[in-house]
């Protein structure tokens, strides 16, 4: 393997002072040398004595503090401007790291020349023998379907493997490239993010690893809770998913991913009248709105991806994409799997 690169561990964080004793004490247990990584926190505005905790018990974490609450994407986006390393890699600061997981994921980047983004599995922290994540697929309705979720970890995760995307929870990219590809994008504020940047490096002719020697466990939920059908959710997911299908899919299919997504709102609304939750319908209705109004933006941004990209939607279909048929059938059975897991 080749010298060990200087790593920019970024762990963003909003009123999560419970969960940063586990996240920092593990992240400082790793077996890869103290010189050749920082560890930066960027504070979105909390108000429950992050800061203070943090300089108190962790004086070797550089710390960002943010004037507000800029989101996961742009918080982000913050902390790599100020990133000293080779590599970043992104750490929810709900999660407790294995001791090889970050020497792991650098060894990814060895497992071919293309690889641009290496991502951990990822397991639920209450129940370890369990999958919250081992990458995942992208869907046609712009969003993602991770592999795994809710299975009894096994042999079939423990191969390295090409995939959509991979959770931000635990996601290393080279600083270069990051900056190449245009970051997370800031309109995005929270969901869908690390799919768009995962997609987007796909289309650039680069490759998304799953490293399943690099585990992570995952409290999940630690900033916008374990509910996914909450209002603030569905209108960020909604309005983040439907960007994914206009920015990065080439003109014919944006019209299927359009025509599934339309039938996957169809669905989800009626559930959701069913159940007599309307402040989700109207969250959804609200991103729809927020998408219409913002279209010459989101316009200008496609124009750039279309421009340089290098792999047609046929060729990436058959690789990192779930089938157009199984699209809306993956990502109601991982709703599902959710109930099951949480309360709903």
């Amino acid at each position: 393997m080749r010298n060990l690169p200087f790593v920019s561990i970024i762990v963003l964080n909003y009123n999560g002072k419970q969960y940063l004793k586990e996240c920092f004490g593990s992240v400082r247990k790793i077996n890869y040398p103290k010189n050749r990584y920082e560890v930066i926190m960027g504070d979105n505005a909390s108000s429950d004595d992050s800061i203070s905790y943090v300089k108190k018990n962790f004086p070797w974490v550089k710390i960002l503090k943010f004037d507000k609450n800029y989101g996961f994407a742009e918080g982000n986006n913050k902390c790599v401007e100020k990133a000293r390393g080779e590599y970043v890699v992104f750490l929810n600061n709900d999660t407790k790291v294995d001791k090889k997981w970050l020497i792991e994921l650098v060894k990814g980047f060895d497992f071919d020349d293309d690889v641009a983004i290496c991502g951990s599995k990822l397991l639920f922290y209450d129940r370890p023998d369990v999958i919250n994540s081992a990458g995942g697929k992208l869907a046609y309705m712009g969003c993602s379907s991770d592999i795994g979720l809710g299975e009894k970890d096994q042999k079939k995760f423990n191969e390295y493997n090409f995939v959509g995307y991979v959770c931000g929870a635990s996601l290393m990219i080279k600083k270069q490239l990051f900056d190449e590809l245009g970051g997370f994008d800031p309109d995005y504020f929270a969901y869908c993010e690390d799919t768009d940047l995962c997609w987007r490096a796909w289309l650039y002719g680069h490759k998304v690893l799953y490293v399943p020697n690099s585990t992570v466990l995952h409290k999940f939920g630690g900033s916008f809770g374990k509910n996914r059908a909450t209002p603030l959710k569905s209108y960020h997911i909604q309005k983040n998913r439907i960007i994914n299908i206009l920015k990065n899919f080439d003109d014919l299919y944006i019209i299927k991913g359009l025509i599934i997504s339309l039938a996957y709102d169809v669905y989800r609304n009626f559930f959701y009248l069913k159940e007599r939750n309307f402040k989700v319908i109207k969250s959804i209705l609200k991103a729809d709105c927020y998408v219409l109004l913002a279209l010459p933006q989101i316009f200008s941004k496609r124009r750039i991806i279309q421009k340089n990209r290098v792999l047609s939607d046929n060729v990436l279909g058959r690789r990192v994409f779930s089938s157009l048929k199984s699209s809306i059938k993956e990502e109601l059975k991982m709703s599902k799997k959710f109930k099951n897991f949480f309360e709903y």
